[in-house]
């Protein structure tokens, strides 16, 4: 079977992804943990089609996969998929809203039964999709985290935490959402900048010796006030600490306290205290011993803590009548517009409202302690490094987890109560009933599910058998986006080290976003999402994959650019052409059975070449700089081997060391374009039951150096003329040369690639001289050519000199650098920079050929 003409991916993906995962290809074999590297892969959402970003995942971590294999490493790429509970639940009631029916109407167990459905049913596209994109993962390792072996690491982990004290119940606040009527823990709040008010309102001193002015941002809270709280160093203040207040629009008295949470700059000075409604204020409340008075409901509605005309008003409602009523009976002093940061729920963009709520909790700081000292002696690297001391600093300040979501959709937290005495809890994994009879008492489960950042903080150890974890744990990488670095990187380095006594993974590699085209962040709700399976299927996952990776680096988030599919696109095109014309060369032979044996002075260059390109990027993959190492391989394929390797064989081809270098190029662009690459394998050794998924990274073999510097002679010489004919447009022309050895060997070839009509030896040449070489050698064009070529290049000098005038003006504007997208910046420092490189070499070569002149 020969290649075909043209190469069209969606002919071969599907049935290369299936002889990959029929032979077992992406299993690995026994060994020890050193002779071993594992990812396991960050499992997406099951409950929707992946998104471009799981294309970047899969690109960067398949990547990484193929080179260890390839360099001999037992190699285990784990996939999964993460049952996501509460951002599953509310993607399922969107589909219950649509059909005019709300999660209320249906029991927790019908409500689960019906999303597991909905999730098996994604789960299918979700894993059809992965090996689309040519993830070379062990499905027979394939884990979801509701699996039941990940439901028994959690439970063992939480009565682990529960019988050494590190799990306990209370009513605090929690970041509550009223319309999902679940709390959340404090790194899954998304903040944002709100344009809102700031309102001074009075408050009478009870004693009418005066009044005090207060500043809140919400006004609607001071129904459940509690205090009026200054700064003890204020002197404003300092003879009204100890004083009450009226409450106004209720008929409670408060006390004026003084702790140095208030800011002296910021409003008045002076600040409500609601220890139901702020954390802060809950802190001063804790300090200060004060009442909490809860007046906003778990459904967003005031209470009947709250005066009656306010009760069963939602937040929005009661906030306009307070400020109406405060204006009416003269308390509000002024309104200020402000800009201030409020949490909303991240999936329905409900404001978050601070609740009291009973939940449990676990004590972070033993946890927290031990992962601070493991990421201070750098016993994980992280890529970039600066990522590890941003989770230091999270790790210093961080709260207590609240564990507890009051959702169906989850693993039910394993802790039952007494229905006669609700201080008496007990740890019992018998989730699948309701109440449990013990010592003759009766307990209930709670109905709360675990976070399911608990469940998968587990996720490098639990996916593994205890077989498996003496040879894959711990994980050699963690490969995964920023986003997530709080909420999972640190849990997983704070859960490993405490249930396995080692840290979860060696290294971490954080990657960027990836941005819409215009720089934005990706949003279903401005439509600028971009799906990566139609991407796939018109230019192939190997492009899709290439395109991602080119001119990323960790941590740096980028746009994505469909130019730079299309650019690798065409690589995947040019290595297919190759491919074509070598097949031609080899007499039917397997491409693999032949041995390098250069003669000419080009097959030294490509062996030598080859050789640094494959050093190269073996060298970037193992320290994960995978636009490097993608870019390297880009320019030697298409550069080296294709634009001079490839010419030069066209008069003197070489059999060998054109099958040779195929083949090793198939292997160093595997790990980048799997499917193509195994494509080309599989058609050049038809009767071979070989894989190139399995083969070893290339040996290249020994050249002559001496050799392949007389080609890059040749290179510059043919380089240099092409240029000159170029600029001025002629055809004809010949080479002299005085004493040039490497001429006399390849005069034939310099003839040819330099399209000239004579290369010849002479005691004294006449022209323009070259001046790429030190040997003596002239092109042959008259003096007026020669005159006229120097004016060219002084006019392109003046042309890059303008260039450069307006570079170094945009980049002078403070205004342009500090504003402008980060990469448009890069972009314009990097041109900057390459063009006065342009104009230095310009500069010397007009000075060297005005010699002639």
């Amino acid at each position: 079977m020969k290649l075909a003409k043209n190469y069209e991916p969606n002919q071969y993906e599907a049935d290369i992804y299936d002889l990959w995962e029929g032979s077992e290809a992406f299993t690995p074999k026994k060994g020890s943990h050193k002779d071993s590297f594992t990812i396991v892969m960050p499992p997406p959402n099951a409950n929707a089609n992946l998104h471009i970003g799981m294309g970047l995942t899969v690109a960067i971590q398949d990547a990484v996969i193929r080179h260890r294999r390839l360099k001999g490493k037992h190699a285990l790429y784990l996939p999964g998929a993460d049952h996501a509970g509460f951002e599953t639940q509310s993607v399922y009631e969107k589909h219950l809203a649509k059909d005019g029916k709300s999660r209320f109407d249906f029991s927790r167990d019908e409500l689960y039964a019906q999303i597991w459905d909905f999730v098996d049913e994604n789960r299918g596209i979700f894993e059809k999709q992965v090996r689309q994109m040519g993830a070379s993962c062990d499905w027979s390792r394939y884990t979801f985290t509701l699996d039941q072996k990940i439901i028994d690491q959690a439970y063992k982990t939480f009565k682990k935490m529960w019988d050494e004290g590190l799990i306990y119940r209370s009513e605090r606040l929690v970041n509550y959402c009223t319309l999902h009527g679940t709390g959340f823990a404090d790194i899954e709040v998304e903040h944002k900048e709100v344009n809102g008010k700031i309102w001074s309102i009075r408050y009478p001193l009870t004693d009418g010796s005066g009044e005090i002015i207060v500043a809140t941002t919400r006004p609607e809270t001071m129904l459940g006030d509690t205090a009026v709280a200054v700064h003890p160093k204020d002197p404003r203040y300092k003879d009204m600490v100890g004083k009450t207040v009226r409450l106004p629009l209720t008929h409670r008295e408060i006390p004026i306290i003084a702790d140095e949470y208030v800011d002296k700059g910021f409003g008045t000075g002076a600040v409500k205290i609601t220890p139901a409604h702020d954390f802060n204020d809950s802190e001063v409340g804790k300090r200060h011993d004060l009442p909490v008075v809860q007046v906003i409901s778990h459904g967003g509605l005031i209470n009947h803590n709250a005066p009656e005309e306010y009760q069963n008003m939602d937040v929005s409602a009661a906030r306009i009548r307070v400020v109406e009523n405060l204006q009416k009976q003269d308390f509000l002093v002024e309104t200020k517009d402000h800009l201030h940061s409020v949490g909303h729920c991240y999936k329905c963009g409900t404001v978050i409202e601070p609740m009291l709520k009973q939940q449990w909790f676990l004590d972070m700081k033993p946890l927290a302690t031990e992962a601070i000292k493991v990421l201070k002696a750098k016993k994980i690297t992280f890529y970039p490094d600066s990522k590890r001391q941003q989770l230091i600093t999270y790790l210093e300040n961080l709260w207590d987890w609240n564990l507890s979501r009051q959702i169906a959709w989850g693993v039910p937290i394993p802790a039952f109560v007494n229905i006669d005495d609700n201080e008496d809890w007990i740890f019992c994994d018998e989730v699948t009933k309701e109440e449990i009879e013990k010592n003759g008492k009766t307990y209930r489960r709670d109905p709360d599910v675990l976070d399911t950042w608990f469940t998968s903080s587990s996720w490098p150890y639990a996916t593994l058998s205890e077989s498996d974890q003496q040879q894959f744990y711990p994980n050699s990488l963690m490969e995964t986006g920023g986003e997530i670095l709080q909420p999972w990187v640190s849990r997983m380095i704070m859960l490993g080290l405490y249930e396995k006594g080692k840290i979860p993974f060696e290294e971490v590699y954080i990657h960027g976003y990836v941005m819409a085209e215009d720089g934005a962040k990706m949003s279903k709700s401005v439509g600028n999402v971009i799906d990566p399976m139609p991407v796939v299927e018109k230019y192939g996952s190997d492009a899709m994959r290439m395109g991602l990776i080119s001119g990323r680096s960790a941590g740096v988030n980028r746009g994505y650019d469909n130019r730079r599919v299309e650019e690798a696109r065409n690589f995947c095109n040019k290595i297919w052409n190759i491919a074509r014309f070598v097949e031609d060369k080899l007499d039917q032979k397997p491409l693999k059975s032949f041995s390098p044996k250069p003669k000419t002075e080009s097959d030294h260059w490509i062996l030598h070449k080859l050789t640094e390109a494959s050093d190269q990027i073996n060298k970037n993959l193992e320290n994960y700089k995978l636009s490097e190492a993608y870019d390297v391989l880009y320019h030697f394929v298409w550069d080296d081997f294709a634009d001079w390797y490839i010419e030069s064989a066209k008069t003197a081809p070489n059999a060998p060391i054109l099958a040779h270098s195929l083949c090793s190029i198939l292997k160093i662009a595997h790990p980048f374009a799997p499917f193509l690459t195994e494509t080309i394998w599989q058609t050049l050794h038809p009767d071979d039951k070989s894989l190139l998924i399995n083969q070893t990274w290339p040996k290249i073999g020994t050249y002559s150096k001496s050799k392949s510097d007389d080609f890059e002679k040749v290179q510059k010489v043919i380089s240099e003329i092409r240029h000159i004919k170029t600029t001025l447009q002629i055809k004809k022309g010949g080479l002299y040369y005085i004493h040039a050895p490497f001429i006399n060997l390849q005069s034939n070839l310099i003839k040819s690639l330099a399209r000239l009509e004579s290369v010849e030896q002479v005691r004294d040449g006449r022209g323009l001289t070259l001046i790429s070489v030190d040997e003596k050698c002239w092109l042959d064009i008259d003096f007026e050519s020669a005159e006229r070529f120097s004016k060219q290049l002084a006019g392109q000098l003046g042309d890059i000199e303008k260039q450069i005038e307006i570079l170094q003006s945009r980049l002078k504007n403070s205004t342009y650098v500090d504003k402008a997208p980060k990469d448009l910046v890069r972009e314009s420092k990097d041109k900057l920079e390459n063009l006065k490189k342009e104009h230095d070499l310009l500069s010397t070569q007009i000075a060297q050929y005005k010699g002639d002149l």
